[in-house]
């Protein structure tokens, strides 16, 4: 304890210690030092995640102070909260593997990387990846840039295995072998790995044949071909639009969003966007809750106009929902909501981009374009819960049976293949943002979208069918948010994947 008061005392000079320097803490100054350390961790991360100027000694040393107050708060609170006893272990995890995080992360921008093909004046690497495809447009150089990067997963691989095994160790250590990291993630998101499974699998189930269809129909009008492995999701997410995103070109998406969001009279002053395009720049849009809910941040850089609108309102979902956390909630209830909670506002605001009539509220009229923009989303939706179900499965297999690399490079193969029907080699899964990063999470956005589609009918049916121009649905989003972790799900959710799974697949 002295080691961590100590290095907090130079990196804080302004944190009053002299309280914490008794023998043992009682819960709220944990509580109080964990927020600390959590807050100039997040604050450096999100330095390193924008393309900023920042320190990994840093990173690191703030890892090892979160990874002695996690093993402070065990021997002195044991497992009580329960929902700090998990985010302890996740955190001695996270911590203890910093290095190895740190190390990915590098690597994949400095190994990953083109020998042929440029993104403006530099080789393409990991993080303008997506950009370059969006832009090019000659698809066999694309696939040569997808297959130089599958060989080279060879330098990210022992890296990933590495820090998965060190997590599992910590878990396996720290709950005296009752949990695995799976069981923590279930545990934190009130499932069964039963109830998981099934849940994924249906969805994955009924949405493959219509999406498969869908594939061959979009690919044909869009690509002029059939798709191929190299085709992937981002890929399409960006493609699909393109002869589309003229009606997009004079929206801005951050200023838009805001007009929205005010409108329903949400409070946007502790939220701030970077939109620069940066080397080494994370190539995805992502939200970092800096401080709940005073300091909430959002990146993301220009990859199409109509992705651009659906990305910066997925995280600008994550961001009201922080912003509007009850500010004098426990600890752990201001940040400790599971990931299936932290999807849904995002995928709920990401939505409206896809509303016939929000649309027609940005200027886009014609009845055809708003007709082929819903048929286009459609088969995204498709393709997320399919992409997804792979995803998903992957990643649990892999805890639940401690696959080596290759086993869970072929297994992912197979159910890409199974669900989305393309021939992708199984290495991809270690180009992905999330997968190689996570110890879960991917699962997350299939509950969220299905909660997401509920709470919108609830919307629909309470306020009408253009309910984002009522000012009194702010106030009840609003009142669904603030409970943080003690959201109350049962009141616009039984978690139900029939209603957003007949949208999707009845066309």
């Amino acid at each position: 304890m002295d080691k961590i008061l100590n290095i907090l005392a130079i990196s804080r000079p302004n944190l009053k210690l002299d309280r914490l320097r008794a023998k043992t803490m009682n819960l709220d100054q944990w509580c109080e030092l964990d927020e600390r350390i959590y807050v100039a961790e997040s604050d450096e991360r999100y330095k390193q995640y924008a393309g900023l100027k920042h320190s990994e000694r840093m990173i690191e040393q703030l890892a090892e102070m979160k990874n002695i107050n996690a093993q402070i708060f065990l021997d002195t609170f044991s497992s009580e909260p329960r929902k700090l006893f998990l985010t302890a272990i996740e955190n001695i995890a996270d911590s203890s593997t910093k290095k190895l995080e740190l190390k990915l992360f590098n690597m994949r921008n400095a190994k990953i990387v083109s020998s042929k093909h440029r993104f403006g004046k530099v080789p393409v690497n990991w993080s303008t990846w997506r950009q370059f495809n969006s832009a090019q447009k000659d698809p066999s150089k694309r696939k040569q840039v997808f297959d130089e990067f599958i060989t080279k997963t060879k330098y990210v691989s022992p890296v990933i295995k590495e820090r998965f095994r060190k997590i599992g160790e910590v878990y396996e250590k720290h709950s005296n072998k009752k949990l695995d990291p799976l069981d923590g993630y279930l545990e934190n998101e009130k499932i069964s790995y039963s109830q998981l499974i099934d849940f994924v699998k249906s969805m994955g189930r009924q949405a493959k044949k219509p999406f498969q269809e869908a594939l061959a129909d979009i690919s044909k009008k869009v690509l002029g071909r059939e798709a191929e492995y190299y085709d992937d999701f981002y890929f399409f997410r960006n493609r699909v639009y393109s002869d589309l995103e003229r009606e997009f070109a004079g929206v801005s998406p951050p200023d838009q969003v805001r007009r929205t969001l005010e409108a329903m009279q949400f409070n946007l002053s502790s939220i701030r966007f970077d939109t620069e395009d940066r080397a080494n720049k994370y190539p995805s849009p992502i939200c970092f809750f800096v401080q709940v809910p005073s300091d909430v941040r959002v990146l993301y850089k220009s990859e199409s106009p109509y992705f651009d609108l659906q990305g910066c309102y997925h995280e600008m979902g994550h961001a009201v929902h922080a912003a509007s956390i009850n500010p004098k909630l426990e600890y752990w209830n201001r940040y400790g909501f599971p990931m299936g909670v932290a999807e849904i506002f995002s995928i709920f605001l990401e939505g409206l981009t896809k509303n016939r009539r929000y649309l027609s509220s940005l200027g886009v009229h014609d009845e055809r374009v708003l007709e082929e923009i819903e048929a286009r989303n459609n088969f995204m939706e498709l393709f997320f819960v399919t992409f997804y179900t792979a995803n998903s499965l992957m990643k649990a297999e892999f805890w639940r049976k401690n696959l080596s690399m290759d086993k869970a490079s072929n297994l992912y193969s197979r159910l890409i293949k199974k669900y989305t029907g393309l021939e992708v080699p199984g290495e991809y899964w270690m180009l992905h943002h999330i997968l190689p990063d996570a110890i879960m999470y991917v699962p997350s956005y299939l509950l969220a979208a299905v909660r997401a589609a509920e709470l919108e009918r609830q919307l629909q049916g309470r306020f009408g069918e253009e309910w984002w121009t009522q000012r009194e649905v702010g106030r009840h989003i609003r009142e669904i948010m603030e409970p943080g972790a003690m959201i109350d799900l049962p009141r616009f959710s039984r978690l139900d994947a029939s209603l957003f799974m007949n949208e999707i697949t009845a066309r």
